[in-house]
């Protein structure tokens, strides 16, 4: 096993055991990601990846902070899901610092789309057949589409008119959950990394933040692997846009499904 692979693999369980202690409140957990974490630091090439990660750690424990102190019995349902969405610019603030200190580009992927970039099918750099990013952006649209829709039509029309706005809102303001995960992070790790491994641990990560959504850890698992997907395609396409795309669908589908509200 080659150094790079054993510093990745640091990497991705430093990520996972930062998202787990910080929600379980597991303080062994986090007493172990610190000793790790400072003796990492001494080996220098580490130290810009574990700034990124330091900042992701304050401004999720900010986050997890406001939600349970002032927004957890907020009152209606919606006005709580609504601001704890919001609230995730906690976790972009510290993470937009640590890049101006290191005087790095906020993200890389805000950019126009690369259309006919080709993904493989099923596994975005392989698999059994090649499609352009436009062709897999609809695919899975459809697809995502095809799974939910029974569930919507079973809530009925009626249920749509009735929480259309909120839906979209929602999935406006959900759209900061793409900046930290596809955005900031992947930017940062995709340098830190490599592309692929900088996948890997954006979606461990983005998988695992779920947990504190209410979400079960079979759950956060599927996230992950979903997530997956989310940073092949934004790094495959060069652009957060289409990936924007497709989460803002999924989220605009699960609420009129009634998976969200």
């Amino acid at each position: 096993m080659n150094f790079t692979l054993l510093r990745n693999l640091a990497c991705l369980l430093l990520v996972g055991a930062l998202i787990t202690s910080l929600q379980t409140q597991n303080y062994l957990l986090m007493c172990l990601w610190g000793g790790c974490t400072g003796l990492f630091f001494i080996y220098k090439p580490m130290r810009s990846f574990l700034l990124t990660t330091i900042g992701l750690g304050v401004g999720f424990a900010l986050y997890l902070f406001l939600n349970s102190s002032w927004i957890l019995d907020l009152k209606p349902q919606e006005w709580h899901i609504l601001l704890n969405r919001l609230s995730l610019i906690c976790i972009i603030i510290p993470l937009f610092i640590i890049a101006f200190i290191q005087k790095l580009p906020f993200m890389l992927y805000a950019k126009k789309p690369h259309w006919n970039e080709k993904i493989g099918i099923p596994f975005i750099w392989s698999g059994f057949r090649q499609s352009k990013v436009n062709n897999f952006l609809l695919i899975a649209i459809a697809a995502i589409s095809f799974v939910f829709m029974p569930f919507v039509i079973r809530n009925g029309w009626n249920n749509v008119q009735e929480i259309w706005l909120f839906a979209i809102a929602f999935s406006i303001i959900n759209v900061l959950e793409e900046i930290i995960w596809r955005g900031m992070l992947l930017s940062r790790f995709s340098e830190q990394l490599g592309d692929k491994w900088a996948v890997i641990v954006t979606s461990a990560g983005f998988g695992l933040q779920h947990y504190s959504l209410g979400f079960s850890w079979g759950a956060c698992i599927a996230y992950a692997l979903g997530g997956l997907y989310f940073g092949g395609i934004t790094i495959k396409s060069k652009s957060i846009f289409p990936v924007v795309i497709w989460h803002t669908w999924i989220n605009i589908l699960m609420i009129f499904s009634g998976f969200l509200l």
